[in-house]
Order: structure tokens, then sequence, then C-alpha cells
């Protein structure tokens, strides 16, 4: 068994009011939007969606990748748990993706927000371990990136 162990950090500065950032990782309907609903969908169809982002809640993701990938019909499930929250400061936590009935990679991520001026700053931090299967470091952290684009035009909608 091949593991392989990354952290990596962004930091991304919007043009809304903090409240309003930490609404869009918390509010089901809204994070649905952009983090699910997003640029991801046409490489994937989404089976379901949820989330209760208080301490000790949920957030569960499973997705059927579609032709436009390597692998079409791979069923992917990402399952995480709030484990630290303090309203438009920080949420913390800690998720399994699991893919062909095994757990292939298992993540701690920390989103601090702040006021940035007029705007908010966001700042993630992901600490990963990827074992056999896994999609590895790399294409996780282009994956965020993506992702926080897509959050940047849900924000400016």
């Amino acid at each position: 068994m091949v593991v392989k162990f990354d952290g990596f950090e962004m930091s991304e500065t919007f043009a809304c009011p903090v409240d309003r950032l930490f609404s869009a990782f918390t509010d089901p309907i809204a994070k649905r939007a952009w983090y699910v609903d997003g640029a991801h969908t046409d490489t994937h169809d989404t089976v379901a969606y949820a989330l209760d982002a208080k301490v000790g809640g949920k957030e569960v993701f499973r997705l059927v990748l579609n032709d436009k990938t390597p692998v079409p019909g791979l069923e992917i499930e990402m399952v995480g748990e709030c484990v630290a929250r303090i309203d438009n400061a920080l949420l913390v936590y800690s998720s399994r993706m699991i893919a062909r009935g095994h757990v292939v990679s298992i993540t701690n991520e920390t989103f601090e927000f702040a006021v940035d001026g007029a705007g908010a700053r966001l700042r993630l931090t992901q600490q990963g371990t990827y074992l056999d299967g896994s999609d590895g470091p790399d294409l996780r952290r282009r994956g965020h990136e993506q992702l926080l684009s897509d959050l940047r035009r849900y924000l400016a909608g």
C-alpha cells in the first residue's frame, strides 16, 4: 500500500461581508449552489448532498463520474464531520473520501474567516492522508482552487 501525506494552505479575499462568506459554507442551499452544482457538474452526476454545519454535524456528498472523466461510472462518497465552529470565524472538518467501497483519503480542513477591509478573507489549511486509489494531493489542491473560483462566482452573482 502506498500512503502519501500532504498539506497546503490557500488564502483568498472576497468582496462580501464575512457573515455572507461564512454562510456560503454553512447554509446547505448556498453551499450546494457553489460546491455541488458549480463547475464540476460537467464531470459528474450528484446522487446525494446533505449538510449539517453544527459541531458534530455531517456533510455527505455522493456523486457518479461521467464519460468526461477517465473513470466513468465510478461512485465517490465524501463524508465529513464538523469538529469545531466559531460563527463568522472558524470551521474545522474531518473528512474521508470513499471510492469502490474503500477509504482513499482522510483530510482535516480548517477554514478561517476574517474581515478584510470592506470584504472578507478566507484561509484554508488542509492536511491529508492519501491511500491507494485516491486522487492524490496535487489533484486535490487543483480541485480546491476550482472550488474557490466557483465560490467567487457564486458570491458575485
